[in-house]
C-alpha cells in the first residue's frame, strides 16, 4: 500500500465525527427519497409477476419505444415487481418486457395525454423453450427470491439470508451476518469480532454448525461449538438457520442449526472478485503494538531436541517478546470467484478465494470480582486490570465444487473447503490490587504475545442417485479436520510502582508469581470421519406425494491435545531503564522447569467420540395438510484417556468411557391456508453433548486471562436433552416480502452449567475452581416477529425477539463466621436477552444501480458470566449497533461501495448487581458504588471500508445487450 493512499484514510479518519457521520448518511438519504423533478409528462405505470405463482418481479427490463418518433425510455422493475416510466409525447408505444427465464412480452400502449397515468400490469409466463428448469432455478440461486421460498416450502421453522442480501449489508464474516437473523445474537471474541451464535437465548453449547448440510469439527481447544468468524460471509449462497428439526437431521441442536450453504457452479459463466481497503479509528487514535514473529518456534524445545533435554533461555528467540508500536497499514480484503459448466452442462466447477488482512484494536478494562462475608456480600473488588490489545487477523480460504452428471439420473459432486483464521495479538495490561487514596500504589504490567493458528478442512464427497421412478438415494463421505496451534505464547510480567505525581511506572523489574514469565506451546487437532446415506420411496400410498426416507449416519472422531510449558528462573536486582529496557535486555540465567511441563501438564490428553445414527421419517400429503413424523436413534460412545503423571488425576481417573442410547421423535405439521400462507406447528427432541475437555478430571489454569477460576473437567457430567415445539404463523405476499410470527417453548433436562464444587459440612468450601455440572430443569419460550416489505425503491426488513428463560442452580453464599452456604437461584440462562431486535432500511435503484442500506442491531441486558456465587453474575448492557452501507455500479461490471461498522461506536460492559464491599474506596469507572458495580468494558472503534467489485460475466451479458 503505498503512503499516498495510507495518509488519505488517515485524514479522513481524523477529519471523522459522530455528528460529521449523520450529516453524511443525512445528505445521502435525501437525495435517495428527493426523486428528480421532470417536467410535464405522462406516466406508464404498472407491475410485473409471475403469471403461475404471483409473486411480483424484480429486475426485469422495460422498453417503451415510440412508434413515430422512434425515441425509447426503458426502467428496470423495482423490488415489488412495479415500474414506472415518464414520456414527454403523445401517440402509440410499444412496451416491451423481458426477464431471464421468461417469454419476452410486447403491448400497445396509447398515450393521448402528458398529464395522465396509464397502468399495464402484466404477468410473464416462465420459458420452457430456452431454458430448462434446472437453469432457471440455478440462475435464481443467492437472491432473495429464492430465500423466500427455502423458507415457505421448508417443513421446519427456519430463517434464510441469501446471497444478495449479504453482499450488500456491510458484513464481513459468517458471525457477522448471524447476527442479523431473527432471536439471534452473538458472542464476540477477545480482539471484538463476532464469533458464536446465541440462538433464541441459547448458549452456543447447544447450537450446532453445518457446511452444505454436512457437521464440521471445531478448533476451539476445548469444546465442540464452531467459530463462525473463521468463515467469510463471500463464500455463502444462503445462510441457513434451522430453528426446528426433523428425524433425517442430526439430533445435537436442542437450540438451532445454523447451515452455510456454499456457493455451487452457476448455469453460464461466471467471473468476480472484489478489492477493499478499511481503517479503525482507534488505531490512528493510539499505535497499534506488533512485533517479530520470523523467529517463531513452532515446535518447543523438547519436540525439537527429545524428552530428555535440558533448555535454557538460549533456546528461546527474544524477538518474538519485544513490543515494536507502529501505525499499520490499511485493511485489505480481496476475494475471486470463478464458475461455469462444459460438456454439454455435464461439469460444473465453482473456485473461490478469500483473503482478509486486518488490525484490531480493543481497549478496556476489567474487574476480578468476588464476594465476601459481609452481610449481604457485596462485592469486593480485588484487582483491577486496565489493558490494550492489538490483533493483526489473517483469514485466508478457498472453497472448491465440481459436480458432475453421469447421467439424468446420476450426479456425483465433491466439495473441498480450506478455511484458515491466524491472530498475532499483543495484550499490554497493567493490574492494580491497591484501591486506597495514596501517592502511589503498586501496579503489576503484563505483556502476552500470542500467536494463535485455527483452521477448518473439510473434503465432501456425495452422489445423487434416481434407482427407480419412485426411489431416490443419496449418500455423502466426509473427512474433515479442524486445528488450532498456539505455539510459543509468551508472558512477560513486571511489578512497579506508579506515581500520580508524575503519571508514569517507576522501579519497574521482572516480576515472578505462579507461571508468569512463561513460555507456552498448545495445540488440538479434531479428526472426522463420517459416512451418511439417506433412501427415499415413494409407495403410491393415498397419493403419490406419500414418502418414507431411511437413513443413517456413522461418524468416528478423534481428538488430541498436547500443551508444554517452560517457566523463567527467578532473578533479583534488574531495573527497567537500568539493567534493561525490554525483554531482549533481561538476564535470565536458566529455566525454572528446563525439560518443561511435559506429560505432567494438565492439558495432554486424548479423547474420542463415535456417533451411529439411524432415522425413519415419513412425509403426507393431505390436501392443504402436510406433515413429517418420524424418530431418530443415535448412539454415543465418548471417552478419553489422560497420562498417569498428570495433574490433579486419579488413578481411576485416568480414563473413561461414557456410552448412551437416545431416541429422538420428531414431528412437523403445515396447513396451507391460501396459496400465500401458511401455519406451521413442529415438536423435536434434541441433544446438547459435553465438550470433549469438560469431560476430562484435570484442572486448567485461567492462566492470568479473563478467567477469573480455574476449570476442572467431571468425568460423570451427563449431556443435555431438549424438548422443542414451535408455532409459525407465514405470509409471503409477493417473491420478496414476508410476515413471520412465531411462538416456542423448550425445556432443557440437565442443562450443564459451571459452578464452585460442592459443599461438604464442616469443610471450606473450595472457591478457587469451579466445575461443569448438570443442574435442574430449565424452560425457554419466548415470541418472534419478521417482516420484510418491499417498495419500488425502498425495502424494509425488521425482525424483534422475546425470551424468557429460567435455571435453578446451586449458588454459594459466604457466612460472616467464614462458612459457606450452598443455595438455590432462580435466573436466565447464560446469553439469553429478553430483547432482540433488528431494522434494515434498504434503498435500491436498479436503474441506476445504487443501493444503500442502514442496519441497526439491538440486544438487551443478558448473563455474560455465571458467577458461583449468590446474585454476582456478570450481565452485559444492552447494545445498541449502527451500522451503513452504500454502493454504486456501471452498466461495464464495476460496482464502488463504502462501509461503515460500529457508527455509535457501542461499548461491550459488563455489571454485577450488588453494591460494592467498600463504597468510599476510589474504585475507577464506578459511577454507583452503592448499588451496582461495573466489572468490565471493551471498546472496539469505528471502522470504515471502501472498495470495487468486478463482476465480468454481468459486463459480458450487458455487452451482448448492448450490441
Amino acid at each position: 500500500m503505498d503512503r499516498y493512499t495510507t495518509s488519505l484514510l488517515k485524514y479522513s479518519f481524523q477529519s471523522f465525527s459522530t455528528r460529521s457521520l449523520f450529516a453524511c448518511m443525512s445528505f445521502v438519504l435525501l437525495l435517495m427519497l428527493t426523486a428528480s423533478i421532470s417536467a410535464q409528462a405522462a406516466k406508464v405505470t404498472g407491475k410485473l409477476k409471475d403469471a403461475q405463482t404471483g409473486e411480483y418481479l424484480t429486475g426485469a427490463h422495460v422498453v417503451l419505444k415510440s412508434n413515430s418518433t422512434a425515441t425509447s425510455y426503458n426502467t428496470i422493475s423495482g423490488l415489488d415487481g412495479s415500474y414506472s416510466i415518464q414520456v414527454k409525447e403523445t401517440g402509440t408505444f410499444e412496451l416491451s418486457i423481458s426477464y431471464l427465464g421468461y417469454e419476452p412480452v410486447k403491448e400497445k400502449v396509447l398515450v393521448s395525454q402528458l398529464s395522465a397515468t396509464y397502468t399495464k400490469n402484466i404477468s410473464l409466463k416462465q420459458s420452457t423453450a430456452t431454458l430448462g428448469q434446472v437453469d432457471i432455478v440455478a440462475d435464481m440461486r443467492g437472491t432473495d427470491v429464492s430465500a423466500r421460498n427455502v423458507e415457505k416450502l421448508s417443513p421446519n421453522v427456519v430463517s434464510v439470508i441469501s446471497a444478495k442480501q449479504i453482499e450488500l449489508s456491510p458484513d464481513i464474516t459468517v458471525a457477522n451476518v448471524i447476527q442479523r437473523v431473527s432471536g439471534l445474537s452473538i458472542e464476540r471474541n477477545a480482539s471484538g469480532d463476532p464469533q458464536y451464535a446465541i440462538v433464541r437465548g441459547m448458549d452456543k453449547r447447544y447450537n450446532n454448525t453445518l457446511v452444505n448440510g454436512i457437521k464440521i469439527p471445531s478448533p476451539d481447544n476445548e469444546n465442540r461449538f464452531v467459530p463462525l468468524d473463521i468463515f467469510p460471509a463471500v463464500f455463502l449462497e444462503r445462510l441457513e438457520v434451522f430453528k426446528s428439526l426433523t428425524a433425517n437431521m442430526e439430533a445435537d441442536a436442542i437450540g438451532g442449526t445454523v447451515n452455510m450453504v456454499m456457493r455451487s457452479a452457476p448455469s453460464t459463466f461466471l467471473l468476480d472478485g472484489d478489492f477493499q481497503l478499511g481503517y479503525n479509528q482507534m488505531n490512528i487514535e493510539r499505535p497499534f503494538a506488533t512485533y517479530d514473529r520470523s523467529n517463531i518456534n513452532r515446535l518447543s524445545p523438547k519436540e525439537l531436541y527429545g524428552d530428555n533435554y535440558r533448555a535454557t533461555p538460549a533456546d528461546f528467540p527474544v524477538e518474538n517478546m519485544i513490543i515494536r508500536e507502529i501505525q499499520p497499514m490499511p485493511d485489505v480484503f480481496a476475494n475471486l470467484t470463478y464458475g461455469d459448466r462444459f460438456y454439454n452442462q455435464k461439469l460444473g466447477i465453482m473456485l473461490g478465494g478469500s483473503f482478509q488482512n486486518s488490525y484490531r484494536p480493543v481497549s478496556n478494562y476489567f474487574y476480578d470480582p468476588s464476594v465476601n462475608n459481609f452481610p449481604g456480600n457485596p462485592q469486593i473488588m480485588r484487582q483491577l486490570i486496565e489493558r490494550e490489545t492489538s490483533s493483526q487477523l489473517q483469514r485466508y480460504a478457498i472453497h472448491a465444487k465440481a459436480d458432475y452428471q453421469l447421467n439424468k439420473r446420476n450426479n456425483i459432486s465433491l466439495y473441498v473447503g480450506q478455511y484458515n483464521l491466524n491472530e498475532f495479538r499483543v495484550r499490554d495490561q497493567i493490574r492494580q490490587q491497591s484501591f486506597v487514596a495514596t501517592t502511589d500504589y503498586a501496579v503489576y504490567p503484563i505483556t502476552r504475545f500470542s500467536n494463535i493458528y485455527q483452521s477448518i478442512t473439510t473434503f465432501d464427497l456425495r452422489g445423487d442417485h434416481e434407482l427407480y421412478a419412485n426411489l431416490k438415494a443419496d449418500w455423502s463421505l466426509v473427512y474433515s479436520r479442524a486445528k488450532n496451534d498456539r505455539p510459543d505464547d509468551g508472558v512477560f510480567s513486571r511489578a512497579g510502582q506508579f506515581e500520580v505525581a508524575k503519571n508514569e511506572i517507576t522501579n519497574e523489574i521482572v516480576y515472578f508469581q505462579g507461571t508468569r514469565n512463561a513460555r507456552v506451546w498448545e495445540r488440538n487437532t479434531d479428526n472426522d470421519l463420517s459416512a451418511y446415506f439417506n433412501l427415499k420411496y415413494r409407495p403410491g400410498l393415498i397419493n403419490d406425494k406419500t414418502e418414507f426416507q431411511f437413513g443413517g449416519v456413522l461418524r468416528h472422531k478423534i481428538r488430541d491435545n498436547y500443551f508444554n510449558y517452560y517457566n523463567y528462573a527467578q532473578i533479583f536486582g534488574q531495573f527497567r531503564g537500568v539493567d534493561w529496557d525490554d525483554f531482549g535486555d533481561v538476564k535470565f540465567t536458566a529455566m525454572a522447569n528446563p525439560r518443561g511441563s511435559g506429560d505432567r501438564s494438565n492439558l495432554v490428553y486424548d479423547a474420542s467420540e463415535q456417533i451411529y445414527a439411524a432415522y425413519v421419517n415419513t412425509v403426507w400429503e393431505l390436501g392443504k395438510n402436510f406433515i413429517q413424523a418420524g424418530v431418530r436413534a443415535e448412539q454415543t460412545v465418548q471417552g478419553y484417556e489422560i497420562n498417569a503423571l498428570s495433574a490433579a488425576a486419579n488413578a481411576t481417573d485416568l480414563a473413561n468411557t461414557q456410552n448412551y442410547l437416545n431416541l429422538f421423535p420428531a414431528l412437523s405439521y403445515k396447513r396451507i391456508l391460501t396459496p400465500k400462507t401458511n401455519l406451521k406447528a413442529t415438536y423435536f427432541k434434541g441433544i446438547s453433548r459435553p465438550g470433549f475437555y469438560e469431560i476430562v478430571p484435570t484442572i486448567r489454569s485461567n492462566g492470568g486471562g479473563d478467567a477469573f477460576y480455574n476449570e476442572r473437567g467431571n468425568k460423570d457430567l451427563r449431556p443435555s436433552i431438549g424438548h422443542s415445539t414451535d408455532m409459525r404463523f407465514e405470509y409471503f405476499p409477493t417473491g420478496l416480502d414476508q410476515v413471520l410470527v412465531g411462538a416456542f417453548y423448550k425445556r432443557i433436562i440437565d442443562p450443564i452449567e459451571y459452578g464452585f464444587p460442592q459443599v461438604v459440612p464442616g469443610q471450606a468450601p473450595i472457591t478457587s475452581q469451579i466445575l461443569p455440572q448438570n443442574f435442574d430443569n430449565a424452560i425457554n419460550f419466548g415470541i418472534e416477529l419478521d417482516v420484510t416489505k418491499y417498495f419500488k425503491r425502498i425495502g424494509i426488513r425488521m425482525n424483534y425477539t422475546y425470551t424468557n428463560s429460567e435455571i435453578t442452580t446451586d449458588k454459594i453464599i459466604l457466612e460472616e463466621d467464614a462458612s459457606a452456604t450452598l443455595v438455590k437461584q432462580t435466573r436466565p440462562l447464560q446469553g439469553q436477552s429478553n430483547h432482540i431486535a433488528n431494522f434494515s432500511l434498504l434503498w435500491k435503484d436498479q436503474k441506476r444501480k445504487f443501493d444503500a442500506q442502514i442496519v441497526l442491531n439491538y440486544t438487551g441486558e443478558r448473563i455474560a458470566f455465571v458467577s458461583p456465587f449468590f446474585e454476582a453474575d456478570h450481565y452485559m448492557l444492552p447494545m445498541t449497533q449502527l451500522d451503513f452501507s452504500v454502493e454504486k455500479g456501471t452498466k461495464s461490471g464495476w460496482t464502488f461501495f463504502m462501509k461503515l461498522n460500529n457508527l455509535l461506536d457501542t461499548p461491550f460492559q459488563l455489571y454485577v448487581k450488588k453494591p460494592l464491599a467498600i463504597p468510599t474506596d476510589p474504585y475507577p469507572y464506578q459511577t454507583d458504588p452503592y448499588n451496582i458495580g461495573y466489572v468490565r468494558r471493551d471498546l472496539f472503534g469505528r471502522a470504515i471500508r471502501l472498495g470495487v467489485r468486478y463482476n465480468f460475466s454481468q459486463s459480458k451479458s450487458n455487452l451482448k445487450k448492448n450490441n
